[in-house]
């Protein structure tokens, strides 16, 4: 058994968590266990046990902690690569990549040969669930940001770790044009993209409204037409009561009307029109003024706006390379 290894453990195979540290004499000591004292190897083993007891009931997130707790009292490879396991079990490829990297810094000799192995097929199916993005940009003064985080400031280039699946590369610089990268990256693949920023004074410039020019026209005009059908229903309303005045002469001249000699019925209900006649149209007149103001307010909020079209492109991928797709939004 090599120095300062770490035992696997029989409780499930292949798949077990590592088990109790090893402790080599002082004088033989290897890199990953040297300055270590026993107290700490001691509770690294009692953290590394109970970790060990949760990845067996598949508590990933319980044991995960349990073995970062482990690693802080004895930073040992073999306790990495169970972190790596755990992050495997819960779909956190790029962390897992880390832990693996640790894991494996000081090659086979921590690690059992079953384990050694082990670390290994990770190794390679981590690089397989792992994109990479390339972004590099030379104009001064740009800053590129990938899914909304900082990728890097220009001129420069970075190569960054992401999961398969679809990103978003942004660059912005005062006094140019912001653009966009939509790229669809796929496990194991690396994607290339250069940030070129075009300068305002030559960019394209759209004129543009928050809804189709006529939509606001059409709510102030059909006000308008209501509240002028209003005023007609009202006049309309107006002339019936001088009608009805003008009846009720007639019908009440010489004794008059009284109890006795009630106004006609025909008459009356002339009055009644009327006022009926003289209620619609004013709310017709209320509604068609509200609608017309409404218009108004949506006109003004419609008005021309000068836009700088920001351009849009995306990258997917395609047999035997990417395939690239321009537009402009904005």
């Amino acid at each position: 058994m090599r120095p300062g290894a770490l035992v696997l453990g029989i409780l499930i195979a292949a798949s077990a968590p590592v088990s109790a540290p090893v402790i080599a004499r002082a004088d033989e000591a290897p890199a990953w266990a040297r300055g270590v004292t026993d107290a700490q190897k001691a509770a690294a083993q009692k953290l590394l046990d109970a970790g060990n007891t949760l990845f067996v009931e598949h508590d990933y997130v319980a044991a995960l902690e349990r073995y970062r707790q482990a690693i802080a009292a004895w930073d040992h490879p073999a306790i990495r690569f169970n972190i790596v396991r755990c992050l495997v079990q819960l779909d956190r490829p790029l962390e897992a990549d880390d832990q693996l990297a640790l894991a494996l810094a000081y090659g086979a000799a921590p690690l059992e040969e079953a384990v050694y192995n082990e670390a290994l097929a990770y190794q390679k199916l981590l690089g397989n669930q792992i994109a990479h993005i390339a972004v590099s940009c030379t104009q001064a003064g740009v800053l590129v940001t990938l899914d909304g985080q900082k990728a890097t400031a220009c001129p420069g280039a970075v190569d960054t770790r992401v999961t398969p699946g679809s990103h978003q590369l942004v660059g912005t610089r005062d006094g140019y044009a912001p653009r966009t990268a939509a790229i669809v990256v796929v496990g194991g693949k690396h994607e290339s993209v250069t940030m070129t920023l075009t300068p305002l004074a030559t960019a394209a410039v759209v004129h543009v409204h928050r809804w189709d020019r006529w939509k606001p026209w059409a709510v102030l005009a059909s006000g308008a037409g209501v509240a002028a059908l209003g005023g007609l229903v009202d006049f309309q309303a107006s002339r019936d009561m001088r009608r009805y005045d003008d009846a009720l002469v007639t019908a009440c001249a010489g004794a008059g009307c009284n109890a006795g000699h009630p106004i006609p019925t025909d008459v009356a209900e002339q009055k009644t029109s009327a006022q009926r006649e003289s209620a619609v149209g004013v709310g017709l007149v209320g509604v068609g003024v509200t609608a017309a103001v409404v218009g108004g307010v949506l006109l003004y909020v419609n008005r021309d706006r000068t836009i700088v079209a920001a351009e849009h492109f995306e990258i997917v991928p395609a047999r035997g390379g990417a395939a690239v797709s321009l537009s402009g939004r904005f």
